[in-house]
């Protein structure tokens, strides 16, 4: 079958990849937004919400299709996907030392908690560091990037606005007055054009998040780190510290004032004075209750989507995807 796919997300790479590995023509259609969501992504992947130490749903489910399905990837293209070790949570004192010590006896967080240990950076302010099991910090640009190539390359990548999809007779669709396609996957993020005409409207609750490229002078940080924000090594001397959450005013360059709450944060458990050199924004698809959506249309039965991944995208987007094509009627 030929397969298209709007959007060339976390979402719509994973589509991609499904469909390829099931043996579709694949035909993606995308605007080549670098600034979009998925584009300017921290890439962790992590099963445990940090701020509120609790678990996402199906976290061993989606920790054990992400391996298989990254790893499948790094065979197609070459290359590998990930920063170096797992995420490791600081531990401020003795108290947020021994609460994570509980956490560890019950039973549903034993296996993701990694024992307390010393800290990796003289500069941090802290009484130890644990890492969380299973964690990763994808590299999402190369693997975006990687994948658009695989795509131009060994099927068909179109750098498109979407103005029509029209369904024809046999059950496929065609797209623009151009493309016919005998499915369509629709993973184009917010505000879902598209997913909203032909599904209805989805419970969007859309986040801002800004972030800074930071550097310093003196020892370096070999991995991911979160206390109040995450610090993540891009592995050339710079570091991603973010993000904020802002629900109002989604739109507009980055601001002053995220700066100054970020540089305040990080100040506050890394003793270690830091050079700006760049600031990013975007928007964060998520949903009102924080869970993904995805379907087939009860008429129009090869026509699916899949949005709402919000900042879990690198996490949830390979068993996602999979779920989704799973549900492809190749029939009449």
């Amino acid at each position: 079958m030929r397969i298209g796919i709007i959007g060339q997300g976390l979402a719509g790479t994973a589509l991609a990849w499904q469909s390829h590995w099931a043996g579709h023509d694949v035909a993606i259609f995308d605007r080549g937004l670098k600034e979009s969501a998925s584009w300017v992504a921290a890439g962790l992947i992590n099963p445990l919400v940090l701020r509120r130490k609790r678990l996402i749903k199906d976290a061993s489910e989606h920790l054990a299709h992400m391996q298989s399905f990254y790893r499948r990837v790094e065979g197609e293209i070459g290359t590998t996907l990930f920063y170096p070790g797992p995420i490791h949570e600081i531990l401020s004192d003795a108290q947020a030392e021994e609460d994570w010590k509980d956490l560890r006896l019950q039973r549903e967080f034993e296996s993701f908690l990694g024992q307390p240990q010393s800290l990796c950076h003289p500069r941090i302010l802290g009484k130890s560091q644990a890492s969380v099991v299973g964690s990763k910090r994808l590299r999402v640009p190369h693997y975006l990037m990687e994948s658009r190539g695989f795509f131009k390359r060994h099927h068909s990548l179109e750098e498109v606005e979407v103005q029509s999809i029209e369904r024809i007779e046999d059950g496929g669709l065609i797209l623009n007055s151009t493309w016919k396609l005998d499915a369509l996957l629709i993973a184009e993020g917010y505000p879902g054009k598209w997913t909203e005409k032909f599904f209805g409207a989805l419970p969007f609750s859309p986040s801002r998040g800004e972030g800074l490229r930071v550097t310093w002078e003196g020892e370096e940080i070999p991995y991911a780190l979160h206390e109040n924000i995450f610090l993540l090594p891009d592995g050339d001397g710079s570091y991603q510290a973010g993000s904020t959450y802002s629900w109002d005013a989604l739109s507009g360059p980055p601001s002053e004032s995220a700066k100054e709450e970020l540089l305040e944060k990080l100040r506050s458990w890394f003793d270690q004075p830091v050079e700006v050199l760049d600031q990013w924004h975007g928007i964060r698809p998520n949903m009102s209750d924080r869970q993904p959506r995805w379907a087939w249309h009860p008429s129009l039965e090869r026509l699916g989507f899949l949005n709402g991944l919000g900042s879990r995208g690198a996490l949830t987007s390979p068993w996602l995807s999979e779920k989704l094509l799973a549900g492809l009627k190749t029939s009449s």
